[in-house]
């Protein structure tokens, strides 16, 4: 199980195509890839990538979860997407209460009046995860990239690489 603890890694700002102060509207809980290139830009418009890796264990025990970081920097991410790390060590697996997701959420500059849209490099278990915990913290606004990053990449869409100021360094 994935914890909804919310540590922000990185911050990003896009000086997009759109320029908006609106909250794009949001008429289902799944955007397609054209939605979310029809509004990057939009001030009012948060992109999160909530990967999170999963490692087998070579002696056949439990798999492990590891920070999905270093795809972000490597493998790339929709331009102006923030990371946030679903998984803290200090804490362990344990999940957070409300005001913890709106703690971390206000941390990374979401409030209510934005439209949060949800990503990940894998299978989207971690995105479902994060948009339960917002949504359950009192988010409207917050909806997945349907087929996430994979989809988004297969349509040769743009990616970015590295943290947002342009490097890869810790």
């Amino acid at each position: 199980m994935l914890p909804t603890t919310v540590v922000i890694r990185a911050a990003a700002s896009y000086g997009g195509r759109m320029t908006s102060t609106h909250a794009p509207f949001l008429v289902d809980p799944l955007v397609s890839t054209q939605w979310l290139a029809d509004h990057l830009g939009s001030e009012s418009l948060i992109v999160l990538d909530a990967s999170v890796v999963e490692l087998p264990a070579l002696d056949g025990g439990p798999v492990r979860l590891v920070s999905g970081y270093d795809l972000y920097l490597f493998d790339g991410h929709v331009p102006g997407a923030v990371f946030v790390e679903l998984l803290d060590a200090r804490q362990g697996l344990g999940a957070s209460s409300p005001d913890e997701v709106r703690r971390g959420a206000a941390a990374i500059g979401v409030t209510e009046q934005h439209t949060v849209v949800l990503y990940d490099q894998l299978d989207g278990r971690s995105a479902e995860r994060l948009r339960a915990a917002l949504t359950g913290a009192g988010y409207k606004r917050v909806a997945l990239l349907d087929g996430g990053l994979g989809r988004w990449r297969s349509e040769a869409r743009e990616l970015r690489f590295g943290r947002p100021d342009g490097t890869f360094g810790a």
